[in-house]
């Protein structure tokens, strides 16, 4: 009757197979079947929906007498509830079986490459850069819906204290929207990243502003990109790397990213596509003779097709890695960041009374007022090439005569 024990492990353990099934019972529908093959197998029988069906509890003895008969209290108080104990398993192989599937890495690759089309590919490259150094070592094997505050931010933490702080928050932030992504795909329910966003642990450290090189100072970095031979320090594709930037404006990414095929030698401009470009846009730029002559030097050297790399390199990339021309800066001596050479055109250009509007556009700055840059739709593009030009000069008279820090402007400006 219900609730009686009738078996004992010994009983269990002493069972010999017979010529066909019998069952031992134990009471409350809990049997263990025995098989002409010796197989002992625990089943639990139970009544639903005026149905009789039977359910197994798993092996003995790996399946002790004791575990069968836990095993059969909460299939018995599922019964009671009105729950099917088969599709309650069903049910829960089936959740094991997905979050097997649905880990962190998966839920992240599967994000990356859903908003892959709409990046540029610094803005992809930034991303999955942060989450393979600081998330997937330490979260990437976990089903992302059991991934809670305590593991990620025990993640966060070891790359905070190690000194990247500023990179440990933004992969904090590039966590939330992982999980948002796994929220709206139904693979988790939680996101514990969004519920750190205020988390005291995580300072935001000091905002250092982009050190921009002193105007005193672009005599002797134009004279030490000119060196040749045993005298440069660096190589070709690093000296003009620098002097697109400090000619151009453009930035460290779109540098580095360029293709032969968006150097226009004749037009002298230079085409950045939107993928490679913070404003999503396409930008040109033009080309004053000193940055023609330095590409037209390292063409020489690089040119592969037009599809072909500028700045190649052997790095897993194809051209320059990142930081490599900030660095070669401070190898020269300069101790300040390649975007502040953007500071420098924006100083000198303004003190010399050129147009902000076109200033702003050379750097590729967007209009903030969506009334104002829907009436200013020009590129400025002819007066950008003067203005880069004079620039491009006023650099090389700074070389060609360093004693002097003033230039006179032969022609007026509008």
């Amino acid at each position: 009757m219900a609730g009686e024990r009738l078996l004992t492990e010994t009983h269990c353990k002493g069972a010999r197979a017979a010529g066909k099934v019998f069952y031992l019972n134990d009471g409350g529908g809990l049997r263990l079947r025995m098989r002409p093959n010796g197989s002992k197998h625990w089943i639990f029988r139970y009544r639903l929906n005026a149905k009789e069906k039977n359910t197994s509890l798993g092996t003995y003895p790996q399946v002790s007498l004791k575990q069968a008969r836990d095993k059969a209290v909460e299939a018995r108080a599922l019964v009671f509830d009105g729950r099917d104990p088969i599709l309650v398993r069903q049910v829960a192989r089936a959740r094991q079986a997905i979050a097997a599937e649905c880990t962190f890495e998966l839920v992240a690759r599967d994000w990356l490459a859903h908003n892959r089309p709409q990046w540029s590919t610094h803005h992809y490259n930034r991303n999955e850069g942060l989450i393979r150094r600081y998330l997937l070592p330490k979260i990437g094997h976990l089903p992302i819906d059991v991934i809670g505050e305590q593991v990620l931010f025990l993640a966060l933490k070891e790359a905070y204290d190690r000194g990247v702080a500023e990179s440990a928050r933004r992969a904090r932030a590039v966590a939330s929207q992982v999980f948002s992504f796994g929220r709206a795909t139904h693979r988790c329910e939680h996101n514990p990243a969004r519920d750190m966003a205020d988390n005291p642990y995580f300072k935001k450290p000091q905002v250092r502003h982009h050190k921009a090189i002193a105007q005193h100072d672009v005599p002797n970095l134009v004279s030490d990109l000119n060196r040749s031979g045993e005298n440069q320090k660096l190589s070709d594709g690093v000296v003009c790397g620098l002097k697109m930037a400090l000619y151009t404006g453009l930035r460290d990414y779109s540098i580095r990213s360029a293709k032969w095929a968006d150097i226009d030698f004749e037009r002298r401009a230079w085409t950045v596509p939107g993928s490679q470009i913070k404003g999503k846009e396409v930008h040109q730029v033009p080309l004053p003779t000193q940055a023609v002559m330095a590409l037209r030097q390292l063409e020489q050297v690089t040119f592969d097709g037009p599809n072909s790399y500028v700045f190649s390199s052997k790095s897993k990339d194809g051209h320059l890695a990142e930081n490599t021309l900030r660095k070669a800066l401070h190898r020269l001596g300069y101790k300040v960041t390649l975007h502040g050479m953007r500071s420098l055109i924006t100083d000198v250009l303004n003190e010399q009374g050129f147009r902000s509007d076109l200033i702003e556009r050379q750097l590729d700055h967007r209009e903030k007022s969506s009334v104002r840059a829907a009436y200013l739709r020009t590129s400025f593009l002819e007066q950008r090439r003067e203005a880069m030009q004079w620039f491009a000069d006023w650099c090389d008279g700074k070389c060609n005569h360093p004693a002097s820090n003033n230039v006179v402007l032969l022609k007026e400006r509008s």
